[in-house]
C-alpha cells in the first residue's frame, strides 16, 4: 500500500512569517518615501482593508488605503499602482530574496516521491497566494494536488485577471471558507479523495493546535514541524499590527491553543529532511 503524505505549506515549506514581514516592510517604507504618510496611519489602513477581506496578503490592498486614496486624489487603482511603482517593486525584491524553502525541502521531497510516496499539499491560505508560492518555489513538480481555501477577490489592479490559470484547476482543489484546521474531515476527505487509508498516511505542520490536534483526531500519523516555531518577535509584530484577524479571531485561537495545549504528536522534525528516516523504509 502506498503511504501518503499531507503537507502543511507556511512555517513547514517555507519560514512564511520571516518571507512576508520583511518583504511587507520593503513596501511600506517605499510607500512612506513616496509620499511621506505616517508609518501607524498606513499600518491602520492596511488592517481596515485586510480585515475587509479576510486576508493580510494582499501586497495591492495599498491601492485601497484611504490615506493613499486622499494623498493621490483619486481612487484609480492603475493611477495609484504608476505612482507606487517603487514600492511594488521593493517588495518584489525582497520577496524575492527571502521567500525561501527551508534547506532540505527538494530534497526530501524528490525522495519521497521516487520511493512511492503520494504527497499533497495543504493549506489555510487562499489559493491567489498559494498556488503563485507553490508553483515559485518548485512544489507543483511534487504536490499532485493542493488543497487551498477558495477566495472570492482578488487585490489584483487587473480586474480581468483570474484567481487561478486554467492550467491550474485540476492540480488546484480550492475548499470552501468554513473548511478550515483543525477540522479532522478535512483530512479524511483528502485521504477518501487520494484512494489511501489513514494508517498509511502522515500530515506534518508547525501548529500544535491545528495541524497536530486535527491529524490526531483523524487517526493518521501527526508529524509536527517544531522548527516551524523559530519566530523572530519583530516580524511576528509587524503582522499583528496588519492582521485581518478581528478580536473574535484572537479569541478563537486562544481557546484552540488552551484545548489542545496537551496534544502530542507521533513523530517530531527537527529539519523537514528528517521525514525521510519516517517515511523510507
Amino acid at each position: 500500500m502506498s503511504k501518503l503524505l499531507i503537507t502543511d505549506l507556511d512555517n513547514t515549506l517555507y519560514d512564511w512569517i520571516f518571507y512576508f514581514s520583511q518583504s511587507f516592510e520593503s513596501l511600506l517604507n517605499g510607500i512612506q518615501k513616496v509620499t511621506g504618510i505616517n508609518r501607524y496611519a498606513l499600518l491602520n489602513d492596511f488592517k481596515k482593508v485586510h480585515q475587509k477581506y479576510k486576508n493580510s496578503e494582499r501586497p495591492y490592498a495599498s491601492l485601497e488605503l484611504d490615506s493613499l486614496i486622499s494623498y493621490f486624489g483619486t481612487d484609480d487603482k492603475k493611477l495609484i499602482e504608476k505612482e507606487l511603482d517603487i514600492a511594488f517593486s521593493q517588495f518584489s525584491e525582497k520577496r524575492r530574496k527571502t521567500l525561501k524553502l527551508y534547506p532540505g525541502v527538494l530534497e526530501t521531497l524528490d525522495k519521497l516521491k521516487a520511493h512511492g510516496v503520494k504527497i499533497v499539499g495543504h493549506t489555510e491560505s487562499y489559493e491567489v497566494n498559494s498556488v503563485y508560492r507553490a508553483k515559485k518555489l518548485g512544489l507543483d513538480k511534487y504536490l499532485s494536488h493542493l488543497y487551498t481555501i477558495c477566495s472570492t477577490s482578488s487585490s489584483h489592479p487587473n480586474d480581468r485577471k483570474p484567481i487561478l490559470d486554467d492550467c491550474d484547476m485540476e492540480w488546484v482543489v480550492r475548499l470552501p471558507e468554513s473548511e478550515r484546521k483543525p477540522n479532522p474531515r478535512l483530512v479524511l476527505d483528502i485521504c477518501e479523495r487520494e484512494g489511501v487509508s489513514t494508517k498509511d498516511t502522515y500530515y506534518v505542520g508547525d501548529s500544535i493546535a491545528k495541524d497536530i490536534s486535527m491529524a490526531n483526531a483523524a487517526g493518521v500519523n501527526s508529524v509536527w514541524a517544531k522548527y516551524g516555531r523559530n519566530i523572530a518577535k519583530s516580524d511576528w509584530s509587524l503582522l499583528v499590527s496588519i492582521t485581518h484577524w478581528t478580536d473574535e479571531d484572537v479569541k478563537r485561537e486562544e481557546l484552540l491553543e488552551g484545548m489542545y495545549s496537551n496534544e502530542r504528536p507521533k513523530y517530531e522534525l527537527s529539519s523537514f529532511s528528517d521525514l525521510q528516516l519516517i517515511l523510507i523504509d
